[in-house]
């Protein structure tokens, strides 16, 4: 088999996979010797990848998929998505979790980082169950609630997070996640920060996603949203920044400055009409970017291979010139810069004392022949449909498209029964 990662392209070669590390990876083929006790697995006409890493998304949203289209992103919210959200139960959220894994595995995801207010536990059981690795939140809105009510939330968002963080599996990590500068208030924001701190616990959020948004904020504090968070010690090395998409080159300095990350979504923020991120010249910057779906309400999959297709061309265009954001970098968007901000610095690459957390492409296909061994070959050609296998620290999640830790049938049940339940109940 080919391996292929961020950094190193192995035409033919193996690997040896020991207590869920990687322990060798090698040029050539595996020589099996009668003496030590291996369990050899073929990977005959295949490619070997990291598993990719969604570093933004609402798992529970899925159940929306389809809700609402072709609205922005403001009038998409208001109108539908939270009204909906409003008549969502806790069973539904897990309904939706369980459909985001089924896809999540179906694609080639391995770790994931998710935000949503309901049914929390309910992600971290499912997330242990199925075997994948993810920093999990609690999303925390405050605009409007009194001091008492704002504090409670935290509280209950840095309790998950620290019991998260305590997941014997070490599968699990937790964070701090105040949706956005327009649903909190600044001085909740410092408590956030203040709580992080205390805890020891990365702060994400959304940010800059909209004109509209930058604007107001403009209007309401006399600064740009990143300018206010960075300056203003609300961010730190090694938070996340979602979005991003209309930050300037002071921003952008400064984002560079804090070692602060971007979970960049070129598909959603197309969709809503939001705009084209500066990811370029945030990778000139050195700014870490990874790549996240969003919400499959607003996207409307959980495709990583469609969002790093996407990462590596639409600049391109946009830019006039071929030579930004080559395929290499794409899969790192997508591999190890998303392991790396979601503080899991063990996995993301192929190289031996990492773990094995790994997929497998299926090469024998029409689109991908004649088969060239290089990024490009992963990111401009190969798709979700070619993944195979699908492995976790050494554990086999699926093989031969055949999910092996959750009931797909079952799941795909449940989300069109509860997907029924709400349309009639927000009728």
């Amino acid at each position: 088999m080919s391996i292929i990662d961020g950094e190193t392209v192995i035409e033919q070669g193996y690997v040896v996979i020991r207590e869920g590390q990687f322990q060798e990876v090698r040029a050539g083929d595996y020589e099996t010797n009668s003496n030590t006790r291996t369990h050899v697995i073929s990977g005959k006409g295949k490619m070997m990848i990291p598993g990719l890493v969604n570093t933004h998304t609402h798992s529970p949203m899925t159940l929306l998929r389809g809700w609402s289209d072709d609205l922005e992103l403001e009038r998409w919210l208001s109108e539908k998505i939270w009204p909906a959200e409003a008549q969502m139960t806790e069973q539904m959220s897990e309904v939706g979790t369980n459909l985001a894994l089924v896809e999540m595995i179906r694609s080639g995801t391995t770790m994931f980082s998710d935000m949503y207010h309901l049914n929390r536990e309910g992600t971290a059981k499912a997330v242990e169950e199925t075997g994948m690795k993810a920093l999990l939140t609690r999303g925390m809105i405050t605009m409007f609630d009194s001091a008492s009510v704002a504090s409670e939330k935290l509280h209950k968002a840095v309790d998950y997070a620290k019991r998260c963080n305590a997941s014997s599996t070490r599968r699990l990590k937790g964070g701090l996640f105040p949706h956005a500068v327009y649903t909190n208030r600044f001085t909740f924001l410092e408590d956030v920060r203040e709580a992080a701190t205390k805890e020891q616990l990365p702060i994400q959020l959304h940010m800059s996603e909209t004109k509209k948004e930058v604007a107001d904020h403009l209007r309401t504090y006399g600064m740009r949203p990143a300018e206010h968070l960075l300056t203003g010690g609300i961010l730190s090395e090694g938070d996340l920044l979602v979005h991003a998409v209309h930050v300037d080159e002071d921003e952008i300095t400064l984002m560079n400055d804090k070692n602060v990350n971007v979970s960049h979504n070129p598909l959603s923020n197309l969709k809503l009409g939001s705009g084209i991120a500066p990811i370029p010249h945030m990778h000139r910057q050195g700014v870490g970017i990874s790549l996240g779906t969003d919400s499959a309400a607003s996207n409307n999959t959980l495709d990583i291979f469609a969002e790093m297709r996407q990462a590596a061309m639409l600049h391109k265009g946009n830019l006039q010139s071929a030579e930004v954001i080559s395929s290499q970098e794409a899969l790192r968007m997508a591999t190890v810069n998303g392991a790396k901000a979601l503080g899991f610095l063990d996995s993301g690459l192929i190289q031996a004392g990492y773990a094995a957390d790994f997929i497998m492409i299926d090469t024998r296909s029409a689109h991908l022949q004649p088969l060239t061994i290089d990024p490009a070959t992963i990111v401009y050609a190969a798709g979700k449909c070619d993944v195979s296998d699908v492995y976790v620290n050494g554990r086999p999640l699926m093989t031969n498209k055949e999910l092996l830790t959750i009931d797909e049938e079952r799941v795909l049940y449940d989300a069109n029964r509860a997907r029924k339940q709400l349309v009639e109940s927000s009728n």
